[in-house]
């Protein structure tokens, strides 16, 4: 379950992508620990780890699209998938913290699929607005792209 940076992750926004590439490190450091049997003591730390980083990205992507003048559907969309992750981190931090022992493995499957998931096609959202902005028909012309 390594995860190894792939093309179609790259949505064209450097700050975006940027923070991906800290999640994906965040997520190989968690695989890293379960390969050398310490998973289940570092899950408190990585569900810690997980919500602050989750907290600045989403805070950002939610900016960005704000910003850009998403369709707000499209934005309402977005941001309930982002609570709903929230959600799921706090609920597994607060089993762990109450002495619940949790699967390392089952843990990082869930959070390595919900992520992938999100960049590949949430996400993709990013990617538009790059290419609207290098074709000038972007509302920022000095929008963040590569």
């Amino acid at each position: 379950m390594h995860i190894e940076w792939d093309e179609r992750f790259d949505t064209g926004i450097e700050v975006v992508d940027k923070q991906h590439h800290g999640l994906i490190h965040i997520l190989n450091g968690l695989y890293d620990s379960i390969g050398k049997g310490q998973g289940e003591a570092v899950l408190l730390g990585i569900f810690g780890e997980l919500q602050r980083y989750a907290d600045d990205h989403f805070d950002t992507e939610e900016r960005l699209m704000k910003a850009q003048a998403v369709a707000p559907r499209h934005q309402a969309e977005h941001v309930i998938r982002h609570v709903a992750y929230r959600r799921r981190i706090e609920a597994y931090r607060a089993r762990r913290e109450a002495g619940e022992r949790l699967v390392p493995i089952q843990v990082l499957a869930f959070v390595s699929d919900w992520w992938i998931e999100h960049i590949l096609t949430c996400d993709r959202v990013f990617e538009s607005l790059a290419r609207d902005a290098r074709d000038g028909e972007g509302d920022n012309p000095s929008w963040p792209a590569r």
